[in-house]
């Protein structure tokens, strides 16, 4: 058991010294790099390999879901969200296709359970497509889509960090046994702080070059600090439902793809939207 932590323990840390440079380089980089779209296609990988992870949690219920469908409509979401693309395909287009084309495929296949196999593409395509994805548009917003993509990532980071520490060390009574039985009060409000505090420093120290305000990063900090919470929490509650642990190995010592995004499946989009109609609007 000592020899399989030690293992685990060395391959997450290099998972850590590899993938983190790594990652920020592909997010510095966005998708003007040499007019190639690195973060875009980055992204998309993440989405397909997120995919195939949704097979994973659905087998324990007996679903079947035709994920080749689902990995094409997720990469015409994708290629259209890249600059200079100009196949501008309405959102609610993708998803009626999408909805169509599983229910018709349904039809002819002949297995125990369509109207699961249907709603998982519907639910993946949403949970998966516009929900994570939206990290492309958010790196791809108008002036401050480098820093926020960035600070956001961070924040995320430092609130798993935050939360974990301090849950461990102090944290006794149980937020949701439930749903995620090692979390706890203390690790929960922790990670929130972490991440209100991490941002109000980059704040102060002008990270935001006068594009945001106070309360635009209080409200960032919680976002990712909580909502990203709610993330992380919402795919505990599918592999509890599943009985798995993680949703694969492809990470050595970190678990799946679905594992380390979760909570950016939740604060991306709700960022996104925050700056849209908050930040970018005035």
């Amino acid at each position: 058991f000592k020899a399989n932590m030690a293992k685990n323990n060395s391959s997450r840390t290099l998972v850590n010294l590899l993938g983190i440079p790594t990652l920020l380089a592909i997010i510095y980089l966005g998708d003007s790099f040499s007019n190639i779209p690195v973060f875009s296609v980055f992204i998309g990988i993440i989405l397909i390999l997120g995919a195939l992870e949704i097979a994973t949690l659905s087998k324990s219920k007996n679903g079947q879901p035709v994920i080749l469908v689902l990995l094409l409509f997720l990469a015409l979401l994708q290629i259209n969200r890249i600059p200079g693309v100009h196949w501008e395909i309405p959102i609610h287009i993708l998803m009626i296709g999408l909805a169509l084309t599983t229910m018709i495929l349904e039809i002819f296949r002949k297995k125990e359970t369509p109207l699961l196999n249907i709603s998982i593409v519907v639910f993946a395509f949403v949970w998966l497509g516009l929900m994570l994805g939206s990290l492309s548009e958010l790196r791809n917003l108008p002036e401050i889509g480098f820093k926020i993509t960035l600070a956001i990532f961070l924040s995320v980071w430092i609130c798993d960090t935050g939360a974990f520490f301090f849950g461990k060390k102090f944290g006794k009574k149980k937020i949701l046994p439930d749903v995620s039985p090692n979390k706890t009060w203390v690790g929960t409000i922790a990670g929130l702080n972490c991440s209100l505090v991490f941002l109000l420093i980059l704040f102060q120290m002008g990270y935001f070059l006068d594009m945001l305000s106070l309360l635009d990063v209080i409200a960032i900090g919680f976002i990712t600090g909580l909502f990203g919470q709610f993330g992380d929490w919402a795919e505990s509650l599918l592999k509890r439902e599943a009985g798995i642990k993680d949703t694969s190995n492809i990470l050595a010592g970190h678990g799946g793809i679905l594992d380390r995004f979760d909570s950016l499946i939740f604060a991306a989009p709700l960022t996104l939207i925050y700056c849209k109609y908050f930040i970018l609007t005035g």
